[in-house]
């Protein structure tokens, strides 16, 4: 275990900034507008109608997937742009197939099924300013018996603030079957995996006085209720409300990514949660997302830190990845063990872009992680070693978390990037969903070196991938004018 508290590793990144430098990621020719690791391909782009009179994006935000009739479905929010739903069943002729039309913002999804409704799958999404009342989400809620608009409002931000409830089971056709008015609004929430309890995380700033997870039971769609409230202690910083929630397989614990600290729900009766662990990390600037994953016999939380709220660079990388274990006792008294970033020093590629890491999603079988990084693109990452310092590829303390893959547009500014499965060989499609681009599809073949044929020249490409994954050699009197990073 590494004993250490509020550490960061500006030596290892002034490092890093020498290694590029010296030798540059596998890079682009003039031609092109992009830079990735041979083993990472993009398949396809799906760009979002554009809606706004004044050009700015229309913000690709979170994702999730579905299978349904056989199919299978990513759904992806946006910004006042409504939910996108691509049948992705042959990844690379992905294609929009419906659209919930609500203009709102924030558009974080979640996609969940219930027991006492079989056949039917379900996708929330939520509302965390006042929403166009004219779209379809609103006039559907009012349809079926909610109070969803405020008439003293301005025009064209009458709808009230929330999480809208999709019946998503026809693709093509999604419609509002709930909605859960939240005056504080919904940045994000989180279905318990029982399917009948929505935790809300408002994500509101110091501003808050009194910060809380509502819990709403939605066992019954059409009536959903408040039926607890878990008080937040205040810490000093941006503010202490939760910004997101993510539950353990069976839902008997919760974890909280909320802004100035990180807090760890029993919820073994998720009708009545309480707080088990606030704890603090000044190292965080943001906290964003905080996900379990266990290793072995070992239980650990990756924490993601969006620096400054993602309110723009210039320079990659800024907020990255800390691990703290949580096994045992420790899940009291959470210790830190580890932290990564990516390797990528440079300014980002617009005076106002951001490059913090982002939203990020574990598959604990395989142990891989996928993470957005804004302007930093995607990147494809093997947590099997999380007791570490890490950078890219490149381990400075202890074994850590390695890039595996990655892949970046000159105008990328991807939100969040997931992958519906891992295949037996290692490799998957993921899905982005970027603020700039819209919906991208790529595919990551695998951890090993590309193939080379003995006696065949290797490309640039190919060679600089390669000298990505090799070992570093130790730093020695005698090797010292060809070695980039010291290994100890």
């Amino acid at each position: 275990m590494i004993p250490w508290q509020g550490f960061l590793p500006v030596r290892a990144l002034a490092l890093t900034v020498l290694a590029l430098a010296v030798l540059p990621i596998a890079s682009a020719t003039a031609a092109e507008t992009a830079t990735h690791s041979a083993n990472t391909q993009h398949l396809k782009n799906l760009p979002y109608e554009q809606r706004n009179a004044d050009g700015s994006p229309n913000y690709g935000t979170d994702l999730e997937f579905a299978t349904i009739r056989g199919r299978e479905y990513s759904v992806a929010g946006s910004y006042e742009n409504g939910m996108h739903i691509v049948d992705i069943t042959r990844p690379a002729n992905s294609r929009v197939v419906g659209k919930y039309d609500c203009d709102i913002l924030q558009g974080d999804i979640q996609v969940f099924t219930q027991e006492q409704r079989p056949g039917r799958t379900f996708a929330t999404y939520t509302a965390d300013a006042f929403g166009n009342e004219d779209s379809a989400c609103y006039q559907q809620a009012e349809a079926i018996g909610f109070d969803a608009i405020d008439e003293t409002r301005s025009p064209g931000a009458r709808g009230k603030q929330g999480t809208f409830i999709a019946d998503i089971t026809s693709p093509s056709n999604p419609r509002t079957v709930s909605f859960v008015e939240i005056p504080q609004g919904s940045h994000n929430q989180t279905v318990h995996p029982s399917g009948d309890y929505l935790y809300n995380s408002n994500s509101d700033l110091i501003t808050s006085f009194q910060p809380a997870i509502e819990v709403f039971d939605i066992r019954t769609l059409d009536r959903p209720k408040k039926i607890a409230e878990v008080a937040l202690p205040p810490r000093p910083g941006l503010g202490t409300e939760s910004h997101d929630i993510t539950f353990n397989e069976d839902g008997t614990r919760g974890y909280s990514a909320a802004l100035s600290q990180g807090i760890i729900l029993d919820t073994d009766d998720p009708a009545n949660p309480s707080v088990l662990t606030s704890f603090l990390d000044p190292a965080i600037n943001v906290w964003h997302q905080s996900d379990p994953v266990t290793i072995g016999d070992r239980e650990f939380l990756v924490v993601e830190d969006e620096f400054a709220g993602a309110a723009g660079g210039p320079v990659c990388p800024n907020g990255g990845v800390h691990i703290y274990e949580i096994t045992g006792e420790m899940e009291l008294d959470p210790q830190k063990v580890g932290y990564w970033n990516i390797d990528d020093a440079r300014p980002t590629t617009t005076p106002d872009g951001r490059c913090t890491a982002h939203v990020f999603d574990i598959h604990e079988e395989e142990q891989l992680m996928t993470i957005a990084y804004y302007n930093g693109g995607v990147r494809v990452v093997d947590i099997s070693g999380l007791e570490g310092i890490s950078l890219g590829d490149t381990n400075l303390q202890g074994e850590g978390m390695r890039q595996l893959g990655f892949y970046r547009f000159t105008n990328s500014d991807t939100w969040a990037v997931k992958a519906p499965r891992i295949e037996a060989d290692g490799s998957f499609h993921m899905y982005g969903n970027d603020i700039n681009r819209g919906f991208d599809v790529y595919r990551f073949t695998g951890a090993e070196d590309p193939s080379v044929p003995a006696g065949t020249m290797m490309t640039p490409l190919q060679a600089a991938t390669h000298l990505q994954t090799r070992n570093r050699p130790k730093l020695t009197a005698g090797n010292r004018m060809f070695c980039l990073l010291d290994s100890n």
